[in-house]
């Protein structure tokens, strides 16, 4: 049993000197010997492995002792888990790239020059900025009639009289659309801020795509090296996946803007959800109203269709808060990365 600490200069020479005999001869005539050093540092050389041998890196040698084949150890979980981590954020690096591809032919397609990105981007926010004076016009109405409700609603309550399900029921829909209009107008307006960025980093790429000079391949040290060979700078693991993950500032915003836009189409889905609700909720309160100008009571099924909408109407209300939260949580995310990745990157 032989220590590392041993240095081998002539390995032919070693194996002749040192070597039991019979593995040297067993070598010589074109059987395989092997060499592993286990746990504890000691190197192991035989022409048979032992099943605990497994366990470490083995080395496959010729007759003249030089390594033909190495054997790698196995994997522990906690290796298999970064194996795996790892191969997953190669997948989604190689996706990314395929998509980035995508958007710059969706690019150089889609417009001429950098003036008719800027001239779709205003008719872009006028559209919204439209949209938002419809939305405030509408709420200015809607308080006018929930004044109305109210004011009858006080009648009832002055006289003593018990409030009718169909103007409470009137009275509380007109308050959520209130706000679930008023809170559409303030995310319209996040909106405009994100299609100004959207267009501002389309632009930079536009430029970057139409640039007179070929795009030269990237050269020098990866980002991950970079920071790597910076005395200055302790990576934890957040940071090494983050310069694993995207190569660029570039990678990382056009990572943001494809999140943001994933969760901006659930929200659009979200809002229309809760008007088609809201607008179906308005229809049995007016049938509730006809029963009720006529002395009728309400049929059990309409006082129930009109609960469950209402109930619909607040689980999508919840559900788009979460997705706003979601929104809000991401961009503050990317934000700190941004940032981080600058700092890592910079110059030694």
């Amino acid at each position: 049993m032989f220590k590392r600490r041993f240095k081998i200069i002539n390995p032919t020479l070693w194996l002749a000197l040192v070597l039991p005999a019979s593995i040297f001869t067993t070598a010589a005539h074109g059987e395989r010997a092997y060499k592993w050093v286990d746990a504890d540092g000691n190197v192991t050389y035989s022409n048979r492995m032992p099943p605990e041998s497994i366990k470490h890196e083995r080395q496959e040698l010729n007759n003249q002792g030089r390594v033909v084949r190495v054997y790698s150890a196995p994997l522990t979980a906690e290796e298999k888990a970064e194996a795996k981590r790892m191969a997953e954020l190669a997948a989604n690096k190689k996706e990314r790239a395929r998509k980035r591809a995508i958007h710059d032919r969706s690019l150089l397609a889609t417009y001429s020059n950098v003036a008719d990105m800027e001239k779709a981007r205003e008719d872009r926010i006028s559209t919204i900025e439209a949209l938002v004076h419809l939305t405030s016009s509408r709420v200015k109405s809607m308080q006018e009639r929930l004044l109305l409700l109210s004011e009858e609603a006080a009648q009832y309550e002055r006289s003593g009289k018990q409030l009718p399900f169909r103007l409470h029921s009137q009275i509380t829909n007109l308050r959520d659309q209130i706000e679930h209009n008023q809170q559409f107008a303030k995310d319209k307006k996040i909106e405009t801020e994100e299609i100004r960025r959207q267009f501002d980093a389309d632009i930079a790429r536009f430029r970057e795509l139409t640039n007179d000079e070929p795009d030269s391949p990237r050269s020098g040290p990866s980002p991950l090296e970079l920071a790597a060979n910076n005395p200055n700078i302790k990576l934890d693991r957040h940071d090494r996946t983050l310069l694993s993950t995207f190569s660029s500032v570039e990678d990382l915003l056009f990572a943001r803007n494809e999140e943001i836009e994933n969760i901006d189409s659930s929200i659009r889905q979200a809002y229309d959800r809760i008007d088609t609700m809201q607008a179906h909720l308005a229809e049995l309160s007016n049938n509730a109203d006809e029963y009720e100008a006529s002395g009728e009571l309400l049929p059990d099924n309409l006082l129930r269709e009109m609960k469950q909408v209402m109930q619909e109407i607040s689980d999508s209300e919840s559900h788009l808060q979460d997705k706003r939260s979601l929104k809000q949580k991401v961009l503050d995310q990317f934000e700190q990365d941004i940032q981080r990745f600058r700092v890592l990157t910079a110059s030694n």
